[in-house]
């Protein structure tokens, strides 16, 4: 064979090696961008490559991390883990099924700590202005929570929020959360069997019951869960015309009564802050986060932003329109329709 063709070939094949490791990090990469639109399609190609891509696959052993507290402290896996059984819930603060596992986890790591369990809790996709710290306290919560996840999304095979595991002492995945599980109850169910088994004559005696789920994670009534990462904002395409409509449609002199301005408001993600803030104050922390996702827009002096902010569903969720210079509210209401 002539020389050239030989590397004709081995470029081909180099090329086509840095296109697959190209593709493969993906995932990793693009949940950290901020643009909206490019947050719309990283999430789609993430998802895309995490259900097609074999090396996306939910893996048969724990790929090994390294992440932080809130505190600053650095946790290694496995070498923290010293060859004991793990639990790793992955979430995110806007996603309603995790909110509805999220006690029950707590549970298992109140029981089973004392048995040797480790279980840790990577927040993961929060870039809609979200606080898991936050979260937890306005949920009662305690588990253990690690921050930063997103570079385990791959790695991990993610392909849904929550995404629960079980993992032996040797790092081998025993056991998933399903997609489509009827309850939580049945996942936390699944996962003391689980662990129960890895222990032997440390078992954790089951409990004779189980709390009822959380109401407000049954968006269907009577149906599943399904959780597949559909939670992404509206893209622009969709966002910026019904915005623009929506601010259009507000009166110039209106004015939410009673509320003091809020200050100047040099960005979107302070929009958000903000409007999280408001409706927290007047409606709660549980109804303010399963408003997620949040979008903000601005036209000229004006802030606009959206809970629910989702493609099919905008204009159903909770408003704030403020002043950009001066912070004072507009608007704040719990949904209103574009003429």
């Amino acid at each position: 064979m002539p020389a050239s063709a030989g590397m004709t070939k081995r470029t081909i094949r180099r090329s086509a090696m840095r296109r697959r490791t190209s593709d493969l990090s993906l995932p990793e990469a693009s949940f950290r961008k901020d643009s909206s639109m490019k947050l719309f399609r990283a999430l789609f190609c993430a998802l895309t490559l995490s259900l097609a891509a074999p090396a996306q696959a939910e893996p048969a052993q724990a790929p090994p991390w390294s992440l932080k507290t809130p505190e600053g402290k650095t946790v290694n896996y496995p070498a923290d883990a010293g060859g004991r059984p793990t639990v790793l819930l992955f979430w995110p603060s806007w996603c309603p099924f995790s909110r509805a596992l999220q006690p029950y986890v707590d549970d298992i790591w109140k029981d089973y700590r004392g048995a040797g369990v480790n279980v840790w809790t990577i927040n993961i996709l929060e870039n809609r202005g979200g606080d898991p710290v936050q979260a937890m306290k306005d949920r009662g919560l305690g588990f253990p929570l690690l921050l930063d996840g997103d570079p385990l999304i791959g790695p991990y095979g993610i392909s849904r929020t929550p995404w629960f595991l079980v993992i032996d002492g040797k790092g081998r995945i025993v056991y998933s959360r399903p997609d489509n599980v009827p309850s939580p109850v049945d996942v936390a169910k699944k996962a003391r069997e689980t662990l129960n088994g890895l222990l032997g004559a440390r078992a954790v005696p089951l409990p004779a019951s189980y709390p009822p789920p959380y109401d407000l994670h049954l968006r269907k009534p009577g149906g599943p869960q399904s959780s597949r990462l559909e939670s992404a904002a509206a893209p622009d395409a969709d966002w910026r015309p019904w915005a623009q409509r929506y601010l259009d449609s507000v009166p110039a002199d209106e004015s939410a009564a009673g509320i003091a301005p809020q200050g100047p408001v040099d960005d979107g993600k302070a929009a958000i802050r903000i409007a999280r803030e408001l409706w927290t104050q007047r409606w709660g922390a549980e109804q303010t986060s399963i408003q997620a996702p949040y979008r903000s827009y601005r036209r000229n002096n004006r802030w606009l932003v959206l809970g629910s902010a989702k493609s099919g569903q905008l204009g159903q969720g909770w408003v704030l329109v403020l002043e950009a210079d001066s912070g004072r509210v507009i608007r704040l209401s719990q949904g209103d329709t574009v003429p």
